[in-house]
């Protein structure tokens, strides 16, 4: 049995963990290799890390591809990552398109929220917040701001 059968039968918590072996800048590309192989027909976990691997060598046959090497290495470092993060994304390629969006939507909110923190709010926030009714003290940054906001919609019946 291989290494990559083996490393199949372990779960991992966070599939999409796995991309953390990949610099932040270049995740996205990475992650469309593993969404095109299962486009192009990979049906299994193992046949989408072969079809990634695949890409991997013919990129490196075209030119000096960093991306492949790095690729290739996270693949052997973190073999039960990579089928998790495979099988997460024939999981994802499986929704609907209308759950696909609101997936990546969610995703695309937790990032911002994170964005959010420390930075002071913004005029429109505040001037939503007195919208609103409210009258304290303002709040520490936009993430604070924004929740303030969608608890008083909530609170006010609103969406």
């Amino acid at each position: 049995m291989s290494v990559a059968q083996n490393a199949s039968e372990i779960p991992s918590p966070d599939p999409r963990a796995w991309l953390g072996h990949i610099p932040a800048h270049r995740r996205r590309t990475i992650a469309n290799w593993f969404h095109y192989a299962v486009r192009s027909g990979a049906q299994t976990p193992t046949l989408v890390i072969q079809t990634v691997r695949q890409t991997c060598h013919r990129r490196r046959q075209w030119s000096d591809e960093t991306d492949a090497e790095t690729v290739l290495e996270a693949l052997d470092l973190d073999p039960a990552g990579a089928l998790a993060y495979a099988a997460s994304v024939l999981a994802y390629q499986a929704l609907p398109l209308e759950a696909r969006q609101r997936a990546k939507a969610e995703r695309a909110f937790a990032f911002l929220k994170s964005a959010m923190v420390g930075k002071p709010a913004t005029a429109p926030q505040l001037y939503r917040l007195r919208m609103l009714g409210y009258v304290g003290e303002p709040p520490a940054d936009r993430a604070a701001a924004s929740a303030l906001i969608d608890r008083l919609q909530q609170k006010r019946g609103r969406p």
